[in-house]
């Protein structure tokens, strides 16, 4: 057999489209494990796991939910137990791969329960209601899932809805081949550890330099873009998965983004993964010293700060004394908690390619005050280095990786 594929769906409305995908999987060599994440009404047929096993995996007793008509109630226990038991069957070697089939809460669900699985189970989602506006960033969020558009309502098996099935049991089939071809695992102990970069386009030259000097050394760089939706992506791989052995994050800026209530929000817990972890880190401050605010919530104030249009819908805004303050002081909170060793480089020529001395945008005493506080907040065994070069130069990238070189000796 080629492996385990769970299926997500609720019973009571489509179980003889998931019975139909479960016969076009096991076609393909593959064993399928059926579970009933069902609300309201009595499935239509039987589940391996059924919604009382899921019931009560939760904590919940099934006899007090089935007393329980609100669908909205039902289903963050449906959610819950599912999680746990497919974290159970992964754990146990029986879970290879995941799909979900539905409608609107359907997916809600499957994709909520694949959330739990780690980076790299195949994960892969059909739904009716994929391309509804915002919908499709609700279902994928920061997990590696694959949402297909069904097009067409899951309600009958008719030769459009048996194709559209059957592309999604090939599809599967083939991520679960294709992650067996590619697993991700622990490193041998003569290779050298996978380092997480945090960066995006105002640093991306540095990014550049960076990972050209560590790969020619050994070194694999795994890159997330700091755009509010990376980096928080990255956050949750340090913390879920043991794969890194060090972080450099050129862009922290989603720390004051999210402070701010800007686009680039990277969420509560941005800088604190690593830290939790124990993983060294190297922190440069690119983006740190600009904001970028919604359209939306764009403040009149604004007009008269530095301002830079990055492209159509985001224009970058330099932030205040008070605001960069702020920042600096919730950043070192997050890097003083930290239980593995922490530098942080500064470059003193700009902090990205937007504010490199000599330009409109630099002001290096804004900046400054932003790098005092900083020092005045972080512990003594966490250095703070000051270079007088500008972050996109091959000079800056070399320091990154002699503060890498220093801090995984240490």
């Amino acid at each position: 057999m080629g492996g385990v594929i769970a299926i997500l769906v609720m019973a009571e409305e489509k179980w003889k489209e998931a019975d139909f995908l479960r016969k076009e999987i096991e076609d393909r060599g593959y064993r399928v494990v059926v579970l009933d994440m069902g609300l309201l009404g009595k499935p239509q047929g039987i589940c391996d796991i059924t919604r009382e096993e899921i019931i009560s995996v939760s904590g919940h007793s099934p006899e007090e939910v089935a007393l329980v008509t609100d669908r909205g109630k039902r289903m963050p226990i449906m959610v819950d137990g599912a999680k746990v038991k497919v974290r159970q069957l992964y754990s146990s070697g029986e879970l290879d791969g995941i799909i979900s089939i539905g409608g609107t809460t359907g997916t809600q669900m499957g994709t909520r329960i694949m959330m739990s699985l780690p980076f790299g189970v195949p994960k892969f989602a059909v739904s009716s209601t994929a391309s509804l506006p915002a919908f499709a960033s609700r279902y994928i969020g920061t997990a590696d899932i694959v949402l297909m558009h069904s097009v067409i309502e899951i309600a009958g098996l008719n030769n459009v809805m048996k194709n559209v099935l059957s592309r999604a049991a090939g599809a599967i089939c083939g991520m679960v081949e294709g992650s067996a071809k590619a697993p991700i695992s622990l490193l041998e102990k003569d290779e050298r550890p996978l380092i997480a970069m945090a960066h995006f386009g105002l640093c991306e030259e540095c990014a550049v330099n960076v990972r050209e000097l560590l790969e020619r050394r050994g070194y694999q760089i795994i890159g997330f873009s700091a755009a509010g939706v990376g980096d928080r992506a990255m956050e949750e791989m340090i913390e879920q998965q043991n794969i890194f052995g060090a972080v450099i994050d050129l862009a922290p800026g989603g720390v004051g983004e999210e402070l701010l209530g800007f686009t680039r929000a990277a969420g509560p817990t941005r800088l604190e993964a690593a830290g939790k972890r124990g993983i060294p880190q190297i922190i440069a401050p690119s983006g740190v010293n600009w904001g970028s605010p919604s359209k939306r919530d764009y403040k009149p104030e604004y007009n008269l700060r530095k301002k830079y249009d990055y492209d159509a819908s985001r224009t970058f805004i330099r932030l205040s004394k008070e605001e960069m303050m702020l920042v600096a002081d919730t950043m070192a909170d997050k890097l003083n908690r930290a239980r593995g060793p922490v530098k942080v480089l500064i470059p003193l020529g700009g902090w990205s390619s937007l504010d490199r001395r000599g330009t409109d945008f630099y002001n290096a005493e804004l900046d400054k005050a932003f790098v005092d506080e900083l020092k005045k907040q972080l512990k003594r065994d966490i250095e703070v280095r000051e270079v007088d070069i500008d972050l996109d130069t091959p000079e800056f990238a070399q320091a990154i990786v002699d503060a890498l070189d220093e801090i995984m000796v240490s």
